[in-house]
């Protein structure tokens, strides 16, 4: 018999933030299409004029980057600790309410514009939370290597 893992309470709390997000992000782009004096962008993501379904490469990334990330959590369970897990989790809720953006509508609606930023895109909830997510693991694992560089010199 396999070693069946059990889930702690603080990994149950890692799905419900996941879950929540997903939530409130779908949740903010149906209000956003129903109210219809705000502007959106439909963002197809698709990679050539000539190919219009090459969007689906997005897809299949995107399954890939969030199992990748999945697969990390589960396997390094025991060696990382709860802060990257919520920046992880953060990492995942974007990716796949922007995942399911992209399989339901075909494309991902994008209404949060700062136009005083004539250069910044237009982006959604999820868009900011993968940003912030990304931001805060490249920060973590930065600081823990300068934490063992230091740890190493001092010997």
């Amino acid at each position: 018999m396999k070693n069946v893992k059990k889930i702690n309470k603080f990994d149950i709390a890692i799905i419900s933030i996941i879950i929540a997000i997903i939530v409130i992000d779908q949740i903010s782009k149906i209000i956003i299409q129903k109210v219809g004096n705000i502007n959106i962008e439909q963002n197809t993501y698709s990679i050539s004029e000539e190919d219009p379904n090459s969007g689906m490469m997005y897809i299949v990334t995107n399954l890939i980057i969030i199992v990748i990330i999945i697969r990390f959590m589960l396997s390094q369970n025991q060696f990382i600790d709860k802060v990257l897990k919520v920046f992880l989790s953060f990492i995942i809720a974007g990716g796949i309410s922007n995942l399911i953006d992209r399989i339901v509508r075909g494309y991902v609606l994008e209404w949060i514009n700062i136009s005083k930023i004539d250069w910044l895109p237009m982006f959604n909830i999820a868009d900011i939370l993968v940003l912030v997510g990304w931001i805060l693991v490249v920060g973590k694992f930065t600081y823990f290597t300068a934490k063992e560089l230091r740890r190493k010199t001092e010997k």
